[in-house]
């Protein structure tokens, strides 16, 4: 009894460090991956649901410390780790280990140093700096904001002119596969750009969507498809009357067309439903077949009974890792490379379910090392999507306030068309609507980019 006090007296002078994150520190005991609940340079305890049987005592312990600076973890096999205490507690078993192997020691070291750095920071600074200090993020240019979303495309557009645009056009017949040339689209996706398109000469309207997006040079824009509709906010979809205008113009100009569909509110099914009846009578009396890009599986298993349509997996539904900080992330990054739509059975699964055999994608990072899967992919560039929500945090911040007071909206008095949230420059980022874009100028910049866009067969234009 009195060794037993004396080493119980011994392990509560450890230097503990209780509760660490479980993203931090990670415990394989045997074949149970287990909370690390504390910590010190001469042991560590673990808990359990029910006591632990004396095989698994004796089990082999494995511990990975998640390292800062390498962004990785370090797996050390402890090969000396000896029990030495069970306590039951009023909810499960706290089980006490010791070690002193030394590799072990100055890993808890190194963690203890990092964890302790960032919680200062953590508690001392805001998030820029917290970043900066972690990753070399440059704090202090968030102090540098533009006055307006037009000031800010003057700076992002300024090497864009009709240059660009002649290359990018150009390029296309170099990118393009035998039997298989790439397409230029040109999306409409608000209000503003229906009614500017069908009030105006396709010429004029190219030239005037480049003006007023601060390109003063416009080129001699002849896109080979229209997409029409907005992925992200079902506020911004056309009217049917809108709807049906846009899809007549387009064909007697010429103009292949791609309907674009947002995510599905339940109160919008009845709506939905009518809408996807009345474009297949269109269809049946005009005699087309149409493309549709969902963003929603709802949607999806809606339009899929009509066999007028043709499915596209919209950006939505098709997630991957974006976002405008990504260079300062640390580690290994060429698992962003990939998605689930690279995976054969996915697509298969895609294909014999919904006849969905292309896939919508956007320009974000470095295209000469993207890969893209075996099918039909667009590239919608120079903006792309990293958040969106239900709600409307600019209709929260125009109304309440604050962005965080999101309720449902009924009647949507379009504050977009003169708001936008904006943010420092160095970021190259914009609120638009209820969803957050980053912009990635690299396919238009640089010279010969298109043809580093091997497997892509569509480029979409939207200037936002």
């Amino acid at each position: 009894m009195k060794q037993k006090k004396e080493r119980e007296k011994e392990i509560s002078q450890w230097p503990w460090i209780s509760m660490l994150p479980f993203g931090i520190l990670a415990g394989y005991w045997g074949d149970k991956e287990v909370r690390i609940t504390a910590i010190s340079e001469y042991g560590f305890q673990t808990r359990l649901a029910t006591p632990a049987t004396a095989e698994q005592k004796n089990a082999p312990w494995e511990l990975a410390f998640y390292d800062q600076k390498t962004a990785a973890y370090q797996r050390i096999l402890l090969r000396d780790a000896t029990f030495l205490k069970e306590k039951e507690e009023d909810f499960d078993v706290v089980y006490t280990f010791a070690t002193e192997q030394d590799d072990y020691r100055n890993a808890v070291q190194r963690l203890a140093l990092q964890y302790g750095q960032y919680i200062r920071w953590k508690m001392e600074d805001d998030d820029a700096a917290l970043a900066e200090e972690m990753t070399g993020y440059p704090a202090e240019q968030d102090a540098f904001h533009l006055e307006s979303l037009e000031e800010q495309k003057k700076v992002w557009f300024s090497d864009i002119g009709k240059e660009t645009f002649t290359a990018l056009q150009n390029g296309f017949a170099e990118s393009g596969q035998p039997g298989q040339p790439v397409e230029l689209a040109l999306e409409l996706d608000r209000p503003e750009w229906y009614k500017a398109y069908l009030s105006m000469e396709s010429a004029a309207f190219f030239d005037a969507y480049f003006r007023r997006n601060q390109i003063p040079d416009p080129p001699l824009f002849h896109p080979d498809r229209l997409y029409i509709g907005n992925a992200f906010c079902p506020h911004l979809a056309p009217t049917e009357e809108e709807l049906f205008a846009l899809m007549d113009k387009a064909c007697q100009e010429s103009f292949a067309v791609t309907l674009v569909f947002p995510f599905l509110l339940e109160e919008n099914l009845p709506e939905t439903q009518a809408r996807l009846q009345h474009l297949a009578r269109w269809c049946e009396q005009k005699t087309k077949n149409i493309e549709l890009v969902v963003n929603d599986w709802g949607t999806a298993h809606l339009a899929v009974q009509f066999p007028v349509f043709s499915l596209c997996l919209g950006v939505l539904l098709n997630k991957r890792k974006k976002d405008p900080r990504m260079a300062y992330k640390l580690g290994d990054r060429t698992l962003f490379e990939q998605n689930s739509v690279h995976a054969a059975f996915y697509r298969e699964y895609l294909k014999e379910e919904f006849r969905m055999e292309r896939y919508e994608w956007e320009s974000c990072g470095d295209t000469s090392t993207r890969k893209f899967p075996e099918g039909k992919n667009s590239m919608h560039l120079p903006f792309y999507q990293t958040n969106t929500s239900q709600y409307c945090p600019l209709y929260a911040a125009c109304t309440e306030g604050s962005r965080g007071a999101q309720v449902p909206i009924r009647e949507c008095p379009k504050f977009c068309e003169r708001q936008a949230f904006l943010y420092p420059e160095h970021l190259r980022m914009v609120g638009r609507y209820n969803s957050l874009f980053g912009v990635d100028l690299t396919v238009l910049k640089r010279t010969g980019a298109m043809l580093e866009l091997r497997g892509v067969d569509r480029v979409v234009v939207n200037l936002l």
